[in-house]
């Protein structure tokens, strides 16, 4: 006589709320960095976004260890990255823009609607990006490649940028620690061609380009590297200190790896997922 096998305990439904709480979380810094951004608190906005990609890691890591993965949390992290990285991002970049009167983002014109088209572009790709990824999650797709930029990774390099950018602003108070590059200013040059940079960004996140994920090596070297660059970059945000050291950890990742990605020959043989289903 042979046994059957006993069925496994049902999942307590109370167990999908952690993983799904820390969602919240993240949404809320995501509305705390629009009320600063239309407030005039572009330096905390930033940081919210950072907030917002640091528990954004969390979220699926506690979800994954408590074995409470769900559709509908898929859906809810959906919606705060498009919220966190697609529309706090572009309202930063618009608010701050807009206002500066040596810019000449602040009356209606050309220059005015290129950083306009600019900011609706980096939020449509956003949710193009993030549309594609849930449409195509379960197919037989690499479970190690992303195709295209991940939001998280473009929201938070741009506000990395942009809090590096601010903290060396001449006529905007200190923040975030020492200033470790010394005495160098932002000139109004730069800021002038940051739209440039959101409309690159959102090329990325909407783009086919193959690049991995991290902490899928089996290398210990590179683990340790990748492990050691997370701690950092959760000590920075979290005691909003150094925007300029700490965006280069992520900025070296994105570069190194789209390139990996290019040069490949087994990351260029992957089929990406298509553009429209």
């Amino acid at each position: 006589m042979t046994e059957t096998p006993s069925a496994k305990p049902p999942i307590h439904p109370a167990r999908y709320l952690v993983p799904n709480a820390i969602t919240g979380a993240s949404m809320l810094f995501g509305l705390i960095s629009l009320g600063n951004s239309a407030a005039g608190n572009y330096a905390l906005a930033g940081w919210m976004i950072i907030y917002a990609v640091l528990s954004d890691r969390i979220d699926g890591l506690v979800a994954r260890a408590l074995r409470a993965t769900s559709a509908l949390g898929m859906q809810l992290d959906s919606f705060a990255d498009f919220l966190n990285f697609g529309v706090a991002p572009a309202a930063l970049a618009y608010s701050y823009l807009s206002r500066r009167p040596d810019l000449p983002y602040r009356d209606y014109g050309v220059a005015w609607a290129i950083l306009a088209a600019a900011c609706s572009i980096w939020v449509l790709a956003a949710v193009f990006r993030l549309a594609r990824y849930n449409i195509t999650a379960d197919d037989a797709l690499p479970t190690k490649i992303f195709f295209g930029v991940p939001t998280t990774l473009a929201g938070g390099l741009f506000a990395m940028l942009f809090l590096s950018l601010l903290k060396y602003e001449s006529t905007f108070p200190s923040f975030g620690g020492p200033k470790l590059y010394g005495d160098l200013h932002t000139p109004a040059s730069v800021w002038k061609y940051l739209p440039i940079g959101l409309f690159i960004g959102a090329f990325l996140m909407a783009s086919s380009l193959p690049m991995p994920k991290g902490g899928n090596s089996s290398n210990k070297a590179f683990t340790v590297f990748v492990m050691a660059s997370m701690a950092f970059g959760y000590i920075t945000g979290i005691t909003r200190q150094i925007p300029e050291v700490a965006i280069l950890f992520p900025a070296a990742w994105l570069i190194v790896f789209l390139g990996w990605g290019q040069l490949s020959s087994s990351a260029r043989s992957l089929k990406p997922p298509p553009w429209f289903s």
